[in-house]
Protein backbone atom coordinates (compact mmCIF):
# COMPACT_ATOMS: atom_id res chain seq x y z
CA UNK A 1 0.00 0.00 0.00
CA UNK A 2 2.94 2.38 1.07
CA UNK A 3 4.32 1.50 -2.38
CA UNK A 4 1.60 2.66 -4.37
CA UNK A 5 1.27 5.91 -2.18
CA UNK A 6 4.96 6.95 -2.89
CA UNK A 7 4.83 5.82 -6.45
CA UNK A 8 1.87 8.56 -6.75
CA UNK A 9 3.33 11.17 -4.93
CA UNK A 10 6.41 10.77 -7.67
CA UNK A 11 3.34 11.38 -10.44
CA UNK A 12 1.52 14.38 -8.83
CA UNK A 13 4.55 16.19 -9.86
CA UNK A 14 4.40 15.36 -13.35
CA UNK A 15 0.77 15.73 -13.68
CA UNK A 16 1.21 19.17 -12.35
CA UNK A 17 3.94 19.83 -14.65
CA UNK A 18 1.62 18.25 -17.46
CA UNK A 19 -1.08 20.98 -16.94
CA UNK A 20 1.24 23.79 -16.69
CA UNK A 21 3.17 23.46 -19.75
CA UNK A 22 0.22 22.35 -21.48
CA UNK A 23 -2.14 24.94 -20.95
CA UNK A 24 -4.87 22.71 -20.07
CA UNK A 25 -7.70 24.95 -18.63
CA UNK A 26 -8.39 21.97 -16.18
CA UNK A 27 -8.97 24.01 -13.22
CA UNK A 28 -11.93 26.28 -11.48
CA UNK A 29 -10.55 29.90 -11.12
CA UNK A 30 -10.21 32.77 -13.86
CA UNK A 31 -6.57 32.90 -13.87
CA UNK A 32 -4.20 30.22 -14.72
CA UNK A 33 -1.79 31.36 -12.09
CA UNK A 34 -3.81 31.43 -9.65
CA UNK A 35 -4.96 27.65 -10.42
CA UNK A 36 -1.53 26.75 -10.43
CA UNK A 37 -0.96 28.09 -7.07
CA UNK A 38 -3.92 26.03 -5.93
CA UNK A 39 -2.71 22.86 -7.38
CA UNK A 40 0.29 23.58 -5.49
CA UNK A 41 -0.83 24.24 -2.29
CA UNK A 42 -2.68 20.64 -3.13
CA UNK A 43 0.52 19.15 -4.01
CA UNK A 44 1.81 20.52 -1.24
CA UNK A 45 -0.35 19.31 1.41
CA UNK A 46 -0.75 15.46 0.16
CA UNK A 47 2.94 15.08 -0.41
CA UNK A 48 3.89 15.97 3.14
CA UNK A 49 0.94 14.55 5.02
CA UNK A 50 1.30 11.50 3.16
CA UNK A 51 4.99 11.63 3.55
CA UNK A 52 5.03 11.63 7.21
CA UNK A 53 5.44 8.04 6.98
CA UNK A 54 8.91 8.17 5.06
CA UNK A 55 10.07 10.73 8.31
CA UNK A 56 8.56 8.65 11.04
CA UNK A 57 10.42 5.50 9.27
CA UNK A 58 13.55 7.31 8.52
CA UNK A 59 15.08 5.31 6.20
CA UNK A 60 17.84 8.17 5.15
CA UNK A 61 19.31 10.77 7.05
CA UNK A 62 21.20 14.40 5.99
CA UNK A 63 21.97 15.31 9.32
CA UNK A 64 24.75 13.01 11.50
CA UNK A 65 24.03 12.26 15.03
CA UNK A 66 26.33 14.16 16.76
CA UNK A 67 25.38 17.79 15.47
CA UNK A 68 21.41 16.84 15.27
CA UNK A 69 20.57 18.46 19.01
CA UNK A 70 22.32 21.67 17.34
CA UNK A 71 20.07 21.70 14.41
CA UNK A 72 17.18 20.81 16.60
CA UNK A 73 17.74 24.00 18.38
CA UNK A 74 17.99 26.12 15.29
CA UNK A 75 15.02 24.67 13.58
CA UNK A 76 13.17 25.49 16.64
CA UNK A 77 14.31 28.96 17.36
CA UNK A 78 13.89 29.53 13.29
CA UNK A 79 10.24 28.71 13.58
CA UNK A 80 9.75 30.35 17.32
CA UNK A 81 11.04 33.63 15.14
CA UNK A 82 9.01 33.18 12.03
CA UNK A 83 5.93 32.83 14.13
CA UNK A 84 6.68 35.48 15.83
CA UNK A 85 7.63 37.65 12.86
CA UNK A 86 4.02 36.57 11.14
CA UNK A 87 1.68 37.62 14.52
CA UNK A 88 3.22 41.23 14.41
CA UNK A 89 2.61 41.23 10.99
CA UNK A 90 0.23 44.37 9.24
CA UNK A 91 -1.68 41.40 8.12
CA UNK A 92 -1.09 38.40 9.94
CA UNK A 93 -2.52 35.34 7.42
CA UNK A 94 -0.10 36.79 4.72
CA UNK A 95 2.59 36.49 6.79
CA UNK A 96 1.10 32.79 8.71
CA UNK A 97 0.68 31.44 4.89
CA UNK A 98 3.81 32.60 3.27
CA UNK A 99 6.12 30.81 5.88
CA UNK A 100 3.45 27.97 5.71
CA UNK A 101 4.41 27.48 1.74
CA UNK A 102 8.31 27.81 2.55
CA UNK A 103 8.44 25.91 4.85
CA UNK A 104 5.50 22.79 3.19
CA UNK A 105 8.17 23.10 -0.34
CA UNK A 106 11.40 22.52 2.33
CA UNK A 107 9.61 19.91 4.12
CA UNK A 108 8.48 18.49 0.57
CA UNK A 109 12.37 18.86 -0.99
CA UNK A 110 13.37 16.17 1.85
CA UNK A 111 10.33 13.61 1.57
CA UNK A 112 11.08 13.82 -2.32
CA UNK A 113 14.94 13.28 -2.13
CA UNK A 114 12.99 10.03 0.52
CA UNK A 115 11.75 8.94 -2.63
CA UNK A 116 13.90 9.47 -5.20
CA UNK A 117 16.68 7.54 -3.60
CA UNK A 118 14.04 4.51 -2.67
CA UNK A 119 12.59 4.69 -5.86
CA UNK A 120 15.30 5.58 -8.11
CA UNK A 121 14.56 4.12 -11.83
CA UNK A 122 10.38 4.82 -11.47
CA UNK A 123 11.67 8.38 -10.03
CA UNK A 124 14.34 9.26 -12.93
CA UNK A 125 11.59 8.10 -15.68
CA UNK A 126 9.22 10.72 -13.61
CA UNK A 127 11.84 13.42 -13.94
CA UNK A 128 12.41 12.39 -17.38
CA UNK A 129 8.97 13.80 -18.08
CA UNK A 130 9.43 16.92 -16.21
CA UNK A 131 12.14 17.82 -18.36
CA UNK A 132 10.48 17.01 -21.50
CA UNK A 133 6.75 18.40 -20.99
CA UNK A 134 7.68 22.63 -21.33
CA UNK A 135 8.03 21.26 -24.95
CA UNK A 136 4.25 21.21 -24.88
CA UNK A 137 4.68 25.06 -24.39
CA UNK A 138 7.57 25.88 -26.88
CA UNK A 139 6.59 23.66 -29.83
CA UNK A 140 5.04 26.77 -30.69
CA UNK A 141 8.57 28.79 -30.69
CA UNK A 142 9.52 27.59 -34.08
CA UNK A 143 5.98 28.53 -35.78
CA UNK A 144 5.77 32.00 -34.12
CA UNK A 145 9.33 32.63 -35.43
CA UNK A 146 8.38 31.81 -38.54
CA UNK A 147 4.97 34.00 -38.03
CA UNK A 148 7.39 37.21 -37.11
CA UNK A 149 9.25 36.68 -40.28
CA UNK A 150 6.18 37.01 -42.28
CA UNK A 151 4.83 40.31 -40.48
CA UNK A 152 3.03 38.63 -37.68
CA UNK A 153 3.05 38.96 -33.80
CA UNK A 154 4.81 35.66 -32.75
CA UNK A 155 3.76 34.96 -29.42
CA UNK A 156 4.41 31.18 -27.62
CA UNK A 157 4.11 31.96 -24.22
CA UNK A 158 0.56 30.49 -24.01
CA UNK A 159 -0.93 30.09 -19.91
CA UNK A 160 2.32 31.90 -19.12
CA UNK A 161 1.26 35.27 -19.12
CA UNK A 162 4.37 36.67 -18.50
CA UNK A 163 7.53 35.52 -20.09
CA UNK A 164 9.83 35.52 -17.01
CA UNK A 165 7.38 32.82 -15.20
CA UNK A 166 8.19 30.43 -18.30
CA UNK A 167 12.02 31.28 -18.08
CA UNK A 168 12.21 30.39 -14.69
CA UNK A 169 10.01 27.34 -14.87
CA UNK A 170 12.30 26.01 -17.86
CA UNK A 171 15.85 26.60 -16.26
CA UNK A 172 15.59 23.47 -14.36
CA UNK A 173 13.96 21.13 -16.90
CA UNK A 174 16.96 22.02 -18.74
CA UNK A 175 19.34 20.60 -16.91
CA UNK A 176 16.86 17.14 -16.81
CA UNK A 177 17.32 17.15 -19.85
CA UNK A 178 21.07 17.01 -20.41
CA UNK A 179 20.85 14.67 -17.51
CA UNK A 180 19.59 12.51 -19.71
CA UNK A 181 17.97 10.28 -17.44
CA UNK A 182 15.16 7.80 -17.33
CA UNK A 183 13.72 6.66 -20.64
CA UNK A 184 16.39 10.04 -22.20
CA UNK A 185 19.16 7.59 -21.48
CA UNK A 186 20.64 5.80 -24.76
CA UNK A 187 20.43 2.36 -24.19
CA UNK A 188 22.53 -0.58 -25.44
CA UNK A 189 19.05 -2.20 -25.95
CA UNK A 190 18.13 0.32 -28.23
CA UNK A 191 18.63 -0.05 -32.37
CA UNK A 192 21.31 2.36 -33.54
CA UNK A 193 18.34 3.93 -35.14
CA UNK A 194 16.56 4.52 -32.59
CA UNK A 195 19.13 5.79 -30.44
CA UNK A 196 20.26 7.95 -33.03
CA UNK A 197 16.25 9.51 -33.05
CA UNK A 198 16.58 9.58 -29.79
CA UNK A 199 19.72 11.96 -29.62
CA UNK A 200 18.51 13.82 -31.99
CA UNK A 201 15.59 14.57 -30.39
CA UNK A 202 17.06 15.50 -27.31
CA UNK A 203 19.68 17.58 -29.05
CA UNK A 204 16.27 19.36 -31.07
CA UNK A 205 14.47 19.68 -27.57
CA UNK A 206 17.94 21.32 -26.08
CA UNK A 207 17.88 23.64 -28.63
CA UNK A 208 14.56 25.00 -28.64
CA UNK A 209 14.77 25.67 -24.71
CA UNK A 210 17.93 27.74 -25.11
CA UNK A 211 16.25 29.87 -27.86
CA UNK A 212 13.24 30.38 -25.90
CA UNK A 213 15.74 32.38 -23.30
CA UNK A 214 17.79 33.86 -25.92
CA UNK A 215 14.58 35.27 -27.82
CA UNK A 216 12.95 36.63 -24.26
CA UNK A 217 16.34 38.06 -23.20
CA UNK A 218 16.40 36.16 -20.49
CA UNK A 219 19.86 37.54 -18.79
CA UNK A 220 19.66 36.22 -15.60
CA UNK A 221 18.68 32.34 -16.53
CA UNK A 222 21.30 32.51 -19.29
CA UNK A 223 23.69 33.78 -16.74
CA UNK A 224 22.89 31.03 -14.29
CA UNK A 225 23.29 28.49 -16.47
CA UNK A 226 26.47 29.18 -17.77
CA UNK A 227 27.61 30.17 -14.44
CA UNK A 228 26.81 26.43 -13.35
CA UNK A 229 28.49 24.60 -15.61
CA UNK A 230 31.84 26.43 -15.24
CA UNK A 231 31.65 25.94 -11.76
CA UNK A 232 30.61 22.06 -11.52
CA UNK A 233 33.14 22.19 -14.23
CA UNK A 234 36.27 23.29 -12.20
CA UNK A 235 34.91 20.81 -9.79
CA UNK A 236 34.66 17.66 -12.06
CA UNK A 237 37.74 18.65 -14.33
CA UNK A 238 39.70 15.64 -13.36
CA UNK A 239 36.08 13.31 -14.13
CA UNK A 240 35.57 11.77 -16.89
CA UNK A 241 31.67 12.01 -15.95
CA UNK A 242 31.39 15.26 -16.49
CA UNK A 243 30.07 15.21 -20.61
CA UNK A 244 29.14 19.16 -21.66
CA UNK A 245 28.92 18.38 -25.15
CA UNK A 246 24.80 18.42 -25.08
CA UNK A 247 24.83 21.77 -23.38
CA UNK A 248 27.85 23.83 -25.74
CA UNK A 249 26.54 21.96 -29.20
CA UNK A 250 23.06 22.70 -28.83
CA UNK A 251 23.81 26.15 -27.14
CA UNK A 252 26.12 26.92 -30.08
CA UNK A 253 22.89 25.31 -32.21
CA UNK A 254 21.15 28.18 -30.64
CA UNK A 255 23.62 31.36 -31.13
CA UNK A 256 23.45 30.36 -34.78
CA UNK A 257 19.76 30.25 -35.12
CA UNK A 258 19.32 33.42 -33.43
CA UNK A 259 21.84 35.21 -34.63
CA UNK A 260 20.51 34.52 -38.51
CA UNK A 261 17.22 35.09 -37.23
CA UNK A 262 18.60 39.23 -36.64
CA UNK A 263 20.06 39.37 -39.43
CA UNK A 264 16.72 38.55 -41.49
CA UNK A 265 14.91 40.96 -39.07
CA UNK A 266 16.90 43.02 -36.56
CA UNK A 267 13.57 44.24 -33.96
CA UNK A 268 13.57 42.01 -31.14
CA UNK A 269 10.66 39.18 -29.94
CA UNK A 270 11.40 39.92 -26.17
CA UNK A 271 13.68 42.25 -24.64
CA UNK A 272 16.96 42.63 -26.04
CA UNK A 273 19.79 40.29 -24.90
CA UNK A 274 21.87 43.08 -24.78
CA UNK A 275 21.34 45.50 -22.37
CA UNK A 276 23.35 47.66 -19.84
CA UNK A 277 20.10 48.32 -16.95
CA UNK A 278 19.30 46.25 -14.77
CA UNK A 279 15.98 46.32 -15.11
CA UNK A 280 14.99 48.16 -11.58
CA UNK A 281 16.61 45.23 -9.73
CA UNK A 282 18.76 47.70 -7.98
CA UNK A 283 16.12 49.64 -6.87
CA UNK A 284 13.99 46.85 -5.56
CA UNK A 285 17.20 45.56 -3.62
CA UNK A 286 18.15 48.70 -2.15
CA UNK A 287 13.82 48.46 -1.29
CA UNK A 288 14.41 45.40 0.71
CA UNK A 289 17.47 46.03 2.10
CA UNK A 290 16.11 49.63 3.75
CA UNK A 291 13.25 47.64 4.34
CA UNK A 292 15.50 45.49 6.56
CA UNK A 293 16.91 47.99 8.30
CA UNK A 294 13.82 49.48 9.70
CA UNK A 295 13.01 46.39 10.95
CA UNK A 296 16.12 44.13 11.21
CA UNK A 297 14.85 41.84 13.90
CA UNK A 298 11.45 40.44 12.52
CA UNK A 299 11.29 41.60 9.45
CA UNK A 300 8.06 43.31 8.20
CA UNK A 301 6.29 39.84 7.92
CA UNK A 302 6.07 37.22 4.49
CA UNK A 303 4.67 38.37 1.43
CA UNK A 304 4.56 42.04 2.77
CA UNK A 305 7.18 43.42 0.45
CA UNK A 306 5.05 44.27 -1.86
CA UNK A 307 3.08 46.25 0.92
CA UNK A 308 6.35 48.47 1.53
CA UNK A 309 6.91 51.85 0.69
CA UNK A 310 8.18 53.18 -1.62
CA UNK A 311 5.53 51.81 -3.46
CA UNK A 312 6.79 49.32 -6.40
CA UNK A 313 4.75 48.08 -9.56
CA UNK A 314 6.88 44.85 -9.29
CA UNK A 315 5.65 42.65 -6.20
CA UNK A 316 8.98 41.05 -5.11
CA UNK A 317 12.76 41.86 -4.69
CA UNK A 318 14.16 39.53 -7.34
CA UNK A 319 16.40 38.04 -5.08
CA UNK A 320 14.82 35.59 -2.85
CA UNK A 321 17.84 35.79 0.28
CA UNK A 322 16.62 39.82 0.15
CA UNK A 323 12.98 39.18 0.16
CA UNK A 324 13.37 36.63 3.54
CA UNK A 325 15.70 39.42 4.88
CA UNK A 326 13.08 42.37 4.51
CA UNK A 327 10.51 40.21 5.72
CA UNK A 328 11.68 37.91 8.34
CA UNK A 329 14.48 39.56 9.46
CA UNK A 330 16.68 37.87 11.68
CA UNK A 331 15.20 34.35 10.47
CA UNK A 332 17.30 34.32 7.51
CA UNK A 333 20.52 34.19 8.94
CA UNK A 334 19.12 31.43 10.71
CA UNK A 335 17.94 29.56 7.47
CA UNK A 336 21.59 30.73 6.22
CA UNK A 337 23.10 29.02 8.77
CA UNK A 338 21.51 25.54 8.48
CA UNK A 339 21.85 26.02 4.70
CA UNK A 340 25.36 25.85 5.20
CA UNK A 341 25.36 23.55 8.37
CA UNK A 342 23.73 21.20 5.52
CA UNK A 343 26.19 21.64 2.86
CA UNK A 344 29.08 21.13 5.32
CA UNK A 345 27.65 18.13 6.15
CA UNK A 346 27.22 16.53 3.01
CA UNK A 347 30.88 18.06 1.67
CA UNK A 348 31.58 14.36 1.50
CA UNK A 349 29.13 13.64 -1.03
CA UNK A 350 29.01 16.32 -3.56
CA UNK A 351 31.15 14.34 -5.57
CA UNK A 352 28.27 11.76 -5.98
CA UNK A 353 25.97 14.23 -7.69
CA UNK A 354 26.57 13.78 -11.20
CA UNK A 355 27.92 16.85 -12.60
CA UNK A 356 25.41 18.07 -14.61
CA UNK A 357 22.79 17.94 -11.74
CA UNK A 358 25.22 20.22 -9.43
CA UNK A 359 25.24 22.86 -12.09
CA UNK A 360 21.83 22.69 -12.14
CA UNK A 361 21.52 23.17 -8.70
CA UNK A 362 24.08 25.99 -8.57
CA UNK A 363 22.22 27.73 -11.47
CA UNK A 364 18.48 27.34 -9.47
CA UNK A 365 19.99 29.04 -6.86
CA UNK A 366 22.02 31.73 -8.33
CA UNK A 367 19.14 32.69 -11.01
CA UNK A 368 16.56 33.11 -7.25
CA UNK A 369 19.22 35.78 -6.58
CA UNK A 370 18.27 37.50 -9.87
CA UNK A 371 14.27 36.24 -10.62
CA UNK A 372 11.18 35.55 -8.68
CA UNK A 373 12.16 31.90 -9.96
CA UNK A 374 11.49 30.69 -6.19
CA UNK A 375 8.52 32.56 -5.54
CA UNK A 376 6.07 31.44 -9.13
CA UNK A 377 4.47 27.95 -8.34
CA UNK A 378 5.80 26.47 -11.77
CA UNK A 379 9.14 27.41 -11.52
CA UNK A 380 8.88 26.78 -7.13
CA UNK A 381 7.88 22.88 -7.98
CA UNK A 382 10.74 22.45 -11.37
CA UNK A 383 13.15 23.88 -8.71
CA UNK A 384 12.18 21.58 -6.20
CA UNK A 385 12.36 18.60 -8.41
CA UNK A 386 16.25 19.41 -9.10
CA UNK A 387 16.83 20.58 -5.79
CA UNK A 388 15.66 17.24 -4.03
CA UNK A 389 17.41 14.61 -6.81
CA UNK A 390 20.64 16.06 -5.86
CA UNK A 391 19.75 16.15 -2.09
CA UNK A 392 18.78 12.36 -3.04
CA UNK A 393 22.74 11.71 -3.58
CA UNK A 394 23.83 13.28 -0.36
CA UNK A 395 21.71 10.98 1.67
CA UNK A 396 23.12 8.42 3.94
CA UNK A 397 21.49 4.97 5.80
CA UNK A 398 20.27 5.97 8.97
CA UNK A 399 21.94 4.12 11.63
CA UNK A 400 20.71 6.44 14.63
CA UNK A 401 18.07 4.52 16.88
CA UNK A 402 14.79 5.72 15.64
CA UNK A 403 13.16 6.13 19.06
CA UNK A 404 15.85 8.95 20.26
CA UNK A 405 15.72 10.98 17.34
CA UNK A 406 13.25 14.21 18.54
CA UNK A 407 14.35 15.98 15.33
CA UNK A 408 12.08 13.91 13.47
CA UNK A 409 9.10 14.56 15.74
CA UNK A 410 9.42 17.92 15.50
CA UNK A 411 9.19 17.93 11.96
CA UNK A 412 6.37 15.95 11.42
CA UNK A 413 4.87 18.32 14.33
CA UNK A 414 5.39 21.45 11.98
CA UNK A 415 4.29 19.66 8.80
CA UNK A 416 0.96 19.25 10.79
CA UNK A 417 0.63 22.74 11.83
CA UNK A 418 1.91 24.56 8.87
CA UNK A 419 -0.50 22.51 6.62
CA UNK A 420 -3.48 23.57 9.11
CA UNK A 421 -2.14 27.29 8.86
CA UNK A 422 -2.06 26.95 5.39
CA UNK A 423 -5.66 25.16 4.99
CA UNK A 424 -6.89 27.56 7.30
CA UNK A 425 -6.17 30.74 5.56
CA UNK A 426 -6.70 29.89 2.16
CA UNK A 427 -9.03 26.43 2.04
CA UNK A 428 -11.77 29.41 0.73
CA UNK A 429 -9.57 30.29 -2.19
CA UNK A 430 -9.08 26.35 -2.93
CA UNK A 431 -12.97 25.30 -3.39
CA UNK A 432 -13.72 29.04 -4.80
CA UNK A 433 -15.53 28.73 -8.69
CA UNK A 434 -14.72 31.28 -10.73
CA UNK A 435 -12.83 33.32 -8.78
CA UNK A 436 -9.88 35.18 -9.25
CA UNK A 437 -7.39 37.69 -7.55
CA UNK A 438 -7.85 41.28 -8.07
CA UNK A 439 -5.30 44.52 -7.95
CA UNK A 440 -4.92 47.12 -9.84
CA UNK A 441 -1.19 46.14 -11.06
CA UNK A 442 -0.48 42.89 -12.45
CA UNK A 443 2.89 41.86 -10.06
CA UNK A 444 2.75 38.10 -9.67
CA UNK A 445 3.23 37.00 -6.25
CA UNK A 446 1.32 34.35 -4.24
CA UNK A 447 -1.54 35.11 -6.58
CA UNK A 448 -1.53 36.36 -9.75
CA UNK A 449 -2.29 39.68 -8.51
CA UNK A 450 0.22 39.74 -5.82
CA UNK A 451 -1.67 42.33 -3.41
CA UNK A 452 -4.90 40.12 -2.84
CA UNK A 453 -4.73 38.44 -0.11
CA UNK A 454 -7.95 36.00 -1.28
CA UNK A 455 -9.62 35.22 -4.50
CA UNK A 456 -12.74 36.70 -5.38
CA UNK A 457 -15.63 36.07 -7.54
CA UNK A 458 -15.24 37.00 -11.02
CA UNK A 459 -17.24 39.98 -11.76
CA UNK A 460 -15.95 41.64 -15.35
CA UNK A 461 -17.07 45.10 -14.43
CA UNK A 462 -14.58 44.93 -11.30
CA UNK A 463 -11.21 43.78 -12.99
CA UNK A 464 -8.94 46.36 -12.82
CA UNK A 465 -10.50 48.74 -9.67
CA UNK A 466 -9.07 48.52 -6.09
CA UNK A 467 -10.25 46.37 -3.35
CA UNK A 468 -9.63 45.41 0.45
CA UNK A 469 -7.65 43.31 -0.58
CA UNK A 470 -4.51 42.98 2.31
Amino acid sequence: MFHIINKSLLFLIALFCFIAFSSLSAYWVKAPYDAWRIYEILLLLTTNILGIHLLHKEYYQIFEEKIRKTIFLLITLLVTLVLISAWQADYSPRAYADASLYFLLMSACLIYANLFKYYKKFAENMLACVAILPILTLIFLPIAIFDRLQGGIGSWTQSFTNIRMLDDALLPCVFLLWLRIGFLKVSVQLSKLKQWLLTVSVYSVSTIYLLNFLFHGARACLLAVIIGLILSFIYHKKSKKFDFKLPVLSGLTALSLYTIYHQILPSSIGSALARTSSSGRIDLWLKAFNTWLENPILGVGGNHFLLQQPYTIIAHPHNIWLKFLSEWGLSVFLLTGLIIALCINIKQEISQIPPLLLAGTIAILINSMLSGSLLYPVSQITSLCVLSYTLSFCLRPNTAPLNINSMKYLWMFLIVLFSSILLIVHGQDIICKDCISIDWEGAPAFWDSGRPLHLEPYVPQNLGKPTNKY
